[in-house]
């Protein structure tokens, strides 16, 4: 099953179509809790934010029942006990499901053994692979403020790991993938000083200077206009280090 953009499910080497908005948002809370029990309840308020229909469980009883028929009708018998029944809920079955979050955890978890700056082919590997599981906003497609909430966390962790491939980029020397990664984030989040401390070290290592202090001053004025803030101590002290060479 596929989270990390549209949701998209696969059985038995073919793709399920799953229907409605409310199917997607409460197969969504199920992936989200792979292996867990989530209420009859807690899926309700996922499905229909604060304003659940009079005939809200007999709505989520027919999400589950279709759901179960193109289960069977793809995957066989057995294939009805990926979406099972445990009071007060449901759950996906963990054994008979997989998921591209759980193959991003797994590759961003390699990735965190991977130690720099000796093993930094390994990390750039490991999250140049998970980084490419995603397919835009996780579930785009079923963005209930439930799964919203849900999915909040999702994109700061893909966010983070576009840091940290960043990161082990400038050790081996790959400047530009640095600069075509962080310039549309720091677009996107202005905010993220890790990315612009990225940006700002990859301009200073390609010899561009000028680049890499405009990209300060941009900085600077975005956090003082917006926060009254100035940039932390690791971008002034790689401004620092930028600047020294032209003192002498």
């Amino acid at each position: 099953m596929s989270l990390l953009g549209p949701i998209e499910t696969t059985v038995g080497n073919q793709p399920m179509p799953i229907g409605s908005p409310g199917r997607r948002a409460m197969l969504a809370a199920l992936a989200f809790n792979l292996g867990a029990v989530v209420g009859v309840n807690r899926l309700v308020e996922v499905i229909w934010d604060e304003q659940p229909p009079m005939t809200a469980t007999t709505k989520l009883q027919g999400h589950v029942s279709a759901l179960r028929r193109s289960l069977v009708r793809l995957g066989g018998a057995e294939a009805v006990n990926i979406l099972q029944t445990r009071p007060p809920g449901y759950l996906l079955c963990a054994r008979l499901t997989s998921t591209d979050l759980a193959r991003f955890d797994d590759l961003t978890q390699r990735a965190a053994a991977a130690r720099l700056p000796a093993r930094a082919i390994d990390r750039v590997t490991a999250l140049t692979s998970a980084l490419r599981l995603w397919r835009g906003d996780a579930c785009v497609d079923a963005r209930t403020a439930g799964v919203a909430a849900l999915a909040a966390p999702l994109d700061e962790r893909r966010w983070r790991a576009m840091e940290d491939l960043a990161e082990a980029q400038l050790v081996i020397g790959d400047h530009n993938s640095v600069i075509d990664a962080m310039e549309p984030l720091v677009r996107q989040w202005p905010y993220r000083e890790r990315a612009w401390e990225h940006l700002i070290e990859a301009h200073m290592r390609r010899g561009d200077v000028a680049s890499a202090l405009a990209t300060h001053d941009h900085l600077c004025q975005i956090l003082a206009t917006d926060l009254g803030v100035q940039p932390g101590r690791r971008i002034s002290r790689l401004i620092d280090i930028i600047r020294t060479p032209s003192q002498h």
